[in-house]
């Protein structure tokens, strides 16, 4: 699926400024980015045991793990070097990037067999790779999880672009632009709502409706679907229980940086 889609590697560059910038220079740290309030790109896995619809989601009530969330950020493609760990906050507390001095900063949640990662590193549209890169690098790493990425850049339209990986094969892939009814697909939704156990009636309800026309379909909320199971359980979504995350600033590889560069600050 991930392998279906348009175009080639992403591109290895110099670091274009996105490290310079923020550590070395209010100025260019300080510039705005392209994308509005509310864009962001977040990777999660899922490990067995899988919810169960209908039943509380036990083991996502974990506390944060801070120590695996370092590991975590550390093996990350778009991370060269953690350069400082930033005192854990709460999930809602970590805001989307609005300056390019926030292109520094990834988030990660560690709650029993779940993982959050937030990282405008991963963000961008068709013209860029990071996030398809990423999840072939995590299904490699571990076949087992349910692995979700999901992206949202408003540029005054917006790119949406969301991927669901179960092991054993079963994928989905959607991306386009809010405005054009041209899009990407890849997998059928249908084997994914059978694999998770979740009947098409119950994913309408829960905002994923096969019998709309996929280019309005919210694709997020099949990977929401994935990941937590049906709303209404206990412990159902990144946000619930006041989960922490910890924060990290770090340097980007060279490639990661020219393509935050094109995703958050080109034409």
């Amino acid at each position: 699926m991930q392998e279906e889609r348009p175009g080639g590697d992403p591109e290895t560059g110099i670091r274009n400024g996105i490290e310079n910038g923020t550590r070395n220079g209010a100025g260019n740290g300080s510039q705005e980015v392209r994308p509005k309030m509310g864009s962001h790109a977040v990777l999660a896995l899922r490990f067995p045991p899988f919810p169960v619809p209908g039943e509380a989601d036990e083991p996502v009530m974990a506390p944060h793990d801070s120590v695996r969330a370092r590991q975590v950020v550390e093996e990350l493609g778009t991370v060269e070097e953690v350069l400082e760990q930033l005192p854990d906050r709460l999930i809602a507390d970590f805001r989307d990037p609005e300056v390019r001095a926030d292109l520094d900063l990834v988030a990660i949640g560690c709650w029993g067999n779940a993982v959050h990662i937030t990282d405008p590193a991963l963000g961008g549209d068709f013209l860029t790779y990071a996030m398809t890169e990423e999840v072939r690098r995590q299904r490699a790493r571990h076949p087992e999880a349910r692995i979700v990425g999901s992206i949202e850049m408003d540029y005054g339209n917006s790119f949406l672009e969301d991927v669901v990986v179960l092991p054993g094969g079963v994928e989905v892939y959607a991306a386009g632009w809010d405005c054009d009814d041209e899009w990407d697909f890849a997998g059928d939704p249908e084997e994914v709502l059978r694999a998770i156990g979740i009947g098409r009636e119950a994913a309408a309800e829960a905002g994923f409706d096969l019998d709309e026309d996929p280019c309005d379909r919210v694709w997020s909320d099949l990977g929401i679907l994935a990941l937590w199971g049906l709303p209404g359980g206990l412990g159902v979504g990144p946000g619930a229980g006041g989960r922490r995350v910890s924060v990290f600033r770090v340097r980007r590889t060279s490639s990661a940086a020219s393509e935050m560069e094109e995703a958050w600050f080109g034409d």
